[in-house]
């Protein structure tokens, strides 16, 4: 499965595509070059599949390889700052009080936060990665943003070891797409 919720199923001599997940159900995606049973199947940063070896038809053992390429990959996710031009001060609050964690205002240690994002999967099962002056952050909840069609909400809790500082960086990564860095104040 990638991380997108869509299906490469191994195992079937006449496969040649991938199924895509949608509430449920499964539809065909697109089709590879050459149908593969007992392949390798290796996900990629850029979320394409690379399909090596496996059988064909009739029992032939391929040692070739192809890279599968999805019909849409998801967007990089963006982070809102203050400014709206997505650099400097990040749009990202105190979930207790709902004031931007800023230098008159920085985050401590073990602290709530959360923020709005784009491009996340809907219904997604893997979560994004947030990076906060280096250290990965506890994500809590991701999902769609309450009355915000087409945001999604991430929730997550500043780690033990961030240095402080008025401007620490804060990126956040989904299905290997870096979003934009914006930055917070830590104390």
């Amino acid at each position: 499965m990638r991380r997108d919720s869509a299906v490469l199923p191994p195992g079937r001599r006449s496969q040649r595509g991938a199924l895509r997940s949608f509430r449920g159900a499964f539809a065909a995606a697109s089709d590879m070059t050459t149908a593969r049973s007992w392949h390798t199947a290796t996900l990629l940063p850029d979320g394409a599949v690379l399909m090596s070896g496996g059988y064909g038809d009739g029992g032939v053992k391929f040692a070739s390889a192809e890279v599968y390429k999805p019909p849409l990959l998801k967007a990089a996710p963006v982070l809102f700052s203050v400014s709206g031009d997505g650099q400097g001060q990040g749009a990202i609050w105190h979930a207790t009080t709902g004031e931007i964690a800023s230098p008159n205002s920085p985050a401590i240690a073990g602290e709530v936060l959360s923020m709005y994002t784009t491009s996340l999967v809907d219904g997604g099962v893997v979560p994004p990665r947030i990076a906060i002056g280096g250290r990965l952050a506890e994500v809590l909840y991701f999902g769609g943003a309450p009355g915000y069609s087409g945001y999604n909400q991430v929730n997550f809790r500043l780690p033990n070891g961030v240095a402080s500082g008025p401007a620490v960086v804060l990126r956040l990564t989904y299905l290997g797409r870096s979003s934009n860095e914006v930055t917070i104040g830590v104390r």
